[in-house]
């Protein structure tokens, strides 16, 4: 299949206590929020919520991540490569918000995922909300079990 993203809005605000403390700046600070479709062959995968420290990504624009990667932008643009990331998924039901944009039915299951990255000197470089659709995935995970009988 074949990747795409179209940018449904993008805006700055300020970060807000939840969001401040997730990416470790102030509730004051200026944040950019986009929402994406992600796509596959053209259809709707997924819905992702982008907040990102602005200071960070001076002159981001919606357009910018039109079809394209946030990861290569970050890298290319800004000189700034993830290092690390932590990510949660969930079982989720989709909101009538979230079907629209997903063209689903709302209170379909779905997965919610849910990302911080950072860069290398530890900085929080995003914060990730994404739903995608129950329909259209099928989570794998390798487990490699360790001489102690631990796994990782």
């Amino acid at each position: 299949m074949t990747p795409g993203a179209h940018t449904v809005w993008a805006r700055e605000q300020p970060a807000g206590m939840m969001l401040g403390s997730v990416l470790g700046i102030e509730p004051t600070a200026t944040l950019v929020h986009v929402r994406r479709v992600r796509t596959a062959d053209g259809e709707p995968m997924a819905l992702e919520d982008l907040h990102v420290p602005a200071d960070l990504v001076p002159g981001l624009t919606g357009a910018d991540l039109e079809d394209s990667s946030f990861y290569q932008l970050l890298e290319s643009r800004y000189g700034l490569t993830i290092s690390a990331a932590t990510q949660t998924i969930e079982p989720h039901l989709v909101t009538a918000e979230e079907s629209e944009q997903l063209a689903t039915d709302p209170g379909s299951l779905a997965f919610l995922f849910e990302r911080t990255s950072r860069v290398a000197d530890g900085r929080v470089t995003e914060f990730v909300r994404s739903v995608y659709r129950g329909d259209r995935y099928r989570i794998l995970v390798d487990i490699f079990p360790t001489s102690t009988g631990e796994h990782r």
